[in-house]
């Protein structure tokens, strides 16, 4: 697997700290901060081979991580007259953290104004001690152009569906980049960031991201990479590595919205993706389309079942390369040795959880050694970095 470094993706040394919240010790989630310059890199590259006990390759990062979280995930507390967007401490107590510098500033200007509309709209902030209130959370999603961008609130319950409706046309006239918005349900008092069941409250269902040339689409639940600048150097680096070593079939598992698969399309005879998520599916289907992809096949499906289904099927062709990119969990040793079973050329593992990374390569080492790893900055600022790993069959040497 080739090494990458563009313009955007340097070994740059970060700046200090410019981050109230972090110096005035409201807010210490992004732990590296406390580190100066460089040392953040190192520290985290350091992180990454206590993780994996295997040599890597240098951080793919970003010569300026400030603004480059196109996602976001807020907690919401306090009461009517003075909500707070941000954070939930340990002890229950909340900071808000509308103005988060990693943010791009037209989504900070957005959570300020959220508060604004929670008070309006009477939309009553969710109190976890007293398992009162219906506003739990606030997601938002956009686009790099800041086109296109999606608002979720994750509620407890139905209730205050119709107010947030209502509060939908001037939120639009401020940001007319909020193309999207819809409600989630969440009913349990636990500490599950969203529910099963969504309610669309716009006409417009999906934002829009170009990576590279392959454009995706994300509905309000799809998975999207927090920050895309290090999302697209990832797709690139999976499609010069298929592009150089020059597979036949490939079969992408947990594929969400067929970023890995629609990147490798073009470098492979065909390729297989699947995921649980239909909505996903669909979307990545409405990808090939727009790309004019034609061997790109998609599957909704539980990646357990789907594998279960296959191995009782004969005649189906061994796929030369499996690509997965699974939950923070990781796999679970029926995936492992179903994959051992596959046997592919290569897998290539993109994980955003080094320890099971390494606990999944560890159950695949009868069948595959791990050749390569690259670090990927996903989450500037903190210890967390996505990882993709390069796993040879133990009779394949590669290029």
């Amino acid at each position: 697997m080739s090494e990458h470094s563009t313009d955007d993706s340097a070994n740059t040394p970060y700046e200090s700290s410019r981050c109230s919240y972090f110096d005035q010790e409201i807010c210490r989630s992004c732990d590296l901060l406390q580190i100066r310059g460089g040392g953040r890199i190192a520290a985290k590259e350091q992180a990454v081979v206590q993780a994996t006990a295997f040599p890597i390759t240098p951080l793919i990062t970003l010569a300026d991580p400030w603004e480059s979280r196109f996602k976001v995930k807020m907690a919401v507390a306090g009461t009517l007259e003075a909500p707070t967007i941000g954070i939930i401490r340990k002890d229950l107590t909340a900071a808000d953290l509308c103005e988060c510098p990693l943010t791009p500033q037209p989504i900070r200007h957005l959570l300020v104004h959220l508060r604004s509309v929670i008070s309006t709209h009477k939309l009553l902030p969710y109190n976890i001690a007293e398992r009162s209130g219906e506003l739990k959370h606030v997601i938002v999603m956009a686009n790099t152009t800041m086109t296109e961008g999606i608002v979720r609130f994750v509620l407890r319950s139905s209730e205050s569906v119709a107010r947030i409706r209502k509060a939908i046309p001037s939120l639009q006239a401020l940001f007319p980049w909020v193309t999207v918005v819809s409600c989630n349900i969440q009913p349990l008092p636990a500490a599950i960031l969203e529910g099963e069941e969504e309610i669309l409250l716009t006409k417009t269902s999906h934002l829009k991201e170009h990576f590279g040339d392959i454009p995706l689409y994300f509905a309000p639940q799809s998975f999207m990479q927090v920050t895309p600048r290090i999302a697209t150097r990832l797709y690139a680096a999976v499609k010069d590595y298929v592009t150089v070593n020059r597979f036949g079939s490939a079969l992408d598992l947990f594929c969400g919205v067929g970023g890995f698969s629609l990147h490798v399309a073009p470098h492979v005879d065909s390729v297989l993706g699947v995921e649980l998520s239909e909505a996903a599916i669909q979307s990545a289907r409405k990808s090939a389309h727009e790309a004019s992809i034609t061997n790109a096949t998609f599957v909704a499906s539980d990646v357990e079942e789907f594998l279960n289904a296959r191995a009782t099927t004969p005649a189906i062709q061994q796929p030369d390369l499996v690509i997965v990119n699974p939950p923070r969990r990781g796999l679970s040793e029926s995936i492992c040795s179903h994959l051992m079973m596959l046997a592919p050329r290569v897998i290539l593992y993109s994980s955003c959880n080094p320890e099971t990374f390494a606990r999944d390569v560890q159950m695949l080492a009868g069948a595959f050694h791990l050749h390569h790893v690259q670090p990927f900055d996903m989450f500037p600022m903190t210890k967390h970095c996505e990882v993709l790993g390069e796993l040879r069959r133990i009779d394949y040497s590669g290029r």
